[in-house]
């Protein structure tokens, strides 16, 4: 548990790293370390066994959130929105978008980051909100960003 631990931490801080810096990389280069991260969080939260004893409720930042979600959005251009299972077959119908996953993601994990550094001794209250957030909600915006990031990939616009 402890590998796994040291291991999922470790992505987790460099994916809200790369958020936190999205401006300074190449949109390409930027994608291609999403693709190489997201499998590593989904496997460390997959690997993840908690018996949650206690849950709690953290209101967003609606404010910050909305900022986020439009540098993403600005960054990732033309490439931000996709269809999804449920979308029509019109061609403008795209309700998926890799600002929204990202986003999702990204407040779910610095919120736990931001836990585990006011108590870097018990990272119990981390561990249960990315636990009980994956479980409940951003495990979907993984699955569904990864799919993205594969299309992207297909048409040579990684990297």
């Amino acid at each position: 548990m402890e590998d796994n631990y040291n291991n999922l931490l470790g992505v987790i801080r460099d994916f809200c790293l790369l958020v936190d810096h999205v401006e300074g990389y190449r949109r390409g280069i930027w994608l291609l370390e999403m693709e190489q991260l997201l499998p590593q969080i989904a496997d460390g939260m997959s690997r993840l066994k908690m018996e949650v004893e206690y849950s709690f409720f953290v209101l967003p930042d609606l404010e910050y959130r909305f900022r986020m979600y439009t540098r993403l959005k600005s960054f990732l251009g033309d490439l931000h929105d996709y269809v999804l299972a449920g979308d029509g077959d019109e061609s403008d119908e795209r309700s998926g978008s890799l600002a929204d996953d990202f986003t999702d993601i990204y407040f779910e994990l610095s919120r736990g980051l931001d836990l585990l550094d006011a108590d870097p001794t018990d990272p119990t209250p981390a561990l249960t909100l990315w636990h009980t957030g994956h479980v409940l909600h951003w495990h979907q915006h993984v699955d569904d960003a990864l799919k993205r990031l594969y299309e992207l990939g297909a048409m040579g616009l990684l990297g």
